[in-house]
């Protein structure tokens, strides 16, 4: 093996080891100014790039909360739309209890064609 391959072996070793790659969950709280949260599961792209991405920019619109490590609630849930996401991982927007959702079937209507309904967590 050559000294590059070696030491690029070793640079993501040590990333990885700084959480930067591997196996993570993340979310994006949106309430209370929206009954929504979004979370990422098992992303393989780095955290940074969805909370600034992602989260950050939704912070123009109202609320929106990081957390790194977490997933989003299951009290009040109704369900979530789930889909693949381009980091790896799979994210999901979880919708809760609101004027816009009052049952299961209104987050159903919610979900577009390249994302599938999923029950609350």
């Amino acid at each position: 093996m050559n000294a590059r391959f070696l030491l690029s072996i070793l640079v993501l070793g040590l990333l990885g080891g700084c959480g930067l790659f591997g196996s993570k969950n993340s979310r994006c709280d949106l309430r209370p100014a929206s009954p929504q949260c979004t979370d990422w599961r098992d992303l393989t792209t780095p955290t940074m790039t969805v909370q600034s991405m992602l989260c950050d920019s939704l912070k123009a619109t109202g609320s929106a909360t990081f957390t790194d490590g977490q997933t989003c609630p299951a009290a009040d849930c109704l369900g979530g739309c789930q889909g693949s996401f381009g980091g790896g991982g799979k994210q999901t927007n979880w919708f809760y209890k609101s004027d816009k959702f009052k049952t299961a079937d209104d987050v159903k209507k919610a979900c577009d064609s390249d994302m599938s309904f999923v029950a609350s967590p």
